[in-house]
Protein backbone atom coordinates (compact mmCIF):
# COMPACT_ATOMS: atom_id res chain seq x y z
CA UNK A 1 0.00 0.00 0.00
CA UNK A 2 2.83 2.51 1.05
CA UNK A 3 4.31 1.54 -2.36
CA UNK A 4 1.32 2.45 -4.45
CA UNK A 5 0.56 5.73 -2.54
CA UNK A 6 4.71 6.81 -3.36
CA UNK A 7 4.01 5.84 -6.80
CA UNK A 8 1.10 8.12 -7.01
CA UNK A 9 2.57 11.11 -5.51
CA UNK A 10 5.70 10.82 -7.80
CA UNK A 11 3.21 10.92 -10.51
CA UNK A 12 1.39 13.90 -9.08
CA UNK A 13 4.77 15.67 -9.04
CA UNK A 14 6.23 14.82 -12.40
CA UNK A 15 3.47 15.89 -13.97
CA UNK A 16 2.91 19.49 -12.35
CA UNK A 17 5.37 21.10 -14.89
CA UNK A 18 3.44 19.33 -17.62
CA UNK A 19 -0.12 20.98 -16.56
CA UNK A 20 1.62 24.72 -15.38
CA UNK A 21 3.46 24.67 -19.51
CA UNK A 22 -0.77 24.32 -20.78
CA UNK A 23 -2.62 27.89 -21.62
CA UNK A 24 -5.59 28.41 -19.60
CA UNK A 25 -8.73 26.62 -20.53
CA UNK A 26 -6.47 24.38 -22.62
CA UNK A 27 -6.88 20.72 -22.15
CA UNK A 28 -4.23 17.86 -22.41
CA UNK A 29 -3.91 17.01 -26.35
CA UNK A 30 -5.68 19.95 -27.79
CA UNK A 31 -3.33 21.60 -30.17
CA UNK A 32 -1.32 24.44 -28.52
CA UNK A 33 -2.75 27.32 -31.04
CA UNK A 34 -6.12 26.06 -30.42
CA UNK A 35 -7.24 28.32 -27.28
CA UNK A 36 -4.83 31.18 -28.93
CA UNK A 37 -7.39 34.26 -30.39
CA UNK A 38 -7.42 34.92 -34.07
CA UNK A 39 -5.22 37.42 -35.27
CA UNK A 40 -5.93 40.17 -38.07
CA UNK A 41 -2.38 40.18 -40.20
CA UNK A 42 -3.22 42.36 -42.88
CA UNK A 43 -2.63 45.30 -41.46
CA UNK A 44 0.97 44.33 -40.51
CA UNK A 45 1.66 43.42 -43.74
CA UNK A 46 0.34 46.74 -45.64
CA UNK A 47 3.29 47.91 -43.09
CA UNK A 48 5.86 45.48 -44.04
CA UNK A 49 4.81 45.78 -47.69
CA UNK A 50 7.26 49.01 -48.39
CA UNK A 51 10.10 47.70 -46.10
CA UNK A 52 10.28 44.55 -48.27
CA UNK A 53 10.68 45.83 -51.51
CA UNK A 54 13.41 47.97 -49.60
CA UNK A 55 15.42 44.99 -48.81
CA UNK A 56 14.80 43.30 -52.17
CA UNK A 57 16.49 46.07 -53.90
CA UNK A 58 19.07 46.01 -51.46
CA UNK A 59 20.02 42.99 -52.07
CA UNK A 60 19.70 42.83 -55.76
CA UNK A 61 22.30 45.79 -55.91
CA UNK A 62 24.38 43.92 -53.50
CA UNK A 63 24.37 40.36 -55.83
CA UNK A 64 25.30 43.10 -58.62
CA UNK A 65 28.76 44.17 -56.96
CA UNK A 66 29.30 40.71 -56.64
CA UNK A 67 32.30 40.23 -59.06
CA UNK A 68 32.48 37.48 -61.46
CA UNK A 69 34.63 34.14 -60.98
CA UNK A 70 37.59 34.49 -62.61
CA UNK A 71 37.97 30.93 -63.33
CA UNK A 72 35.74 27.94 -62.08
CA UNK A 73 36.58 26.62 -58.80
CA UNK A 74 36.51 22.88 -58.98
CA UNK A 75 38.27 21.99 -55.66
CA UNK A 76 38.69 18.29 -56.66
CA UNK A 77 39.54 19.22 -60.25
CA UNK A 78 43.83 18.23 -59.82
CA UNK A 79 43.64 15.52 -57.30
CA UNK A 80 44.06 12.63 -59.81
CA UNK A 81 45.27 12.82 -63.24
CA UNK A 82 42.76 11.93 -66.05
CA UNK A 83 43.22 8.68 -67.55
CA UNK A 84 44.16 7.90 -71.20
CA UNK A 85 41.81 6.30 -72.79
CA UNK A 86 43.73 2.76 -73.77
CA UNK A 87 40.44 1.92 -76.56
CA UNK A 88 41.03 2.79 -80.41
CA UNK A 89 37.43 3.16 -80.91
Amino acid sequence: MRMLVMTAVATALLTMPVQAQLAPGQTPGQAPWATLPKMDNSAWEDQQQPAKKVDEGAYKSALDRIPPPKQANEPWGNVRDKPQSTNSR
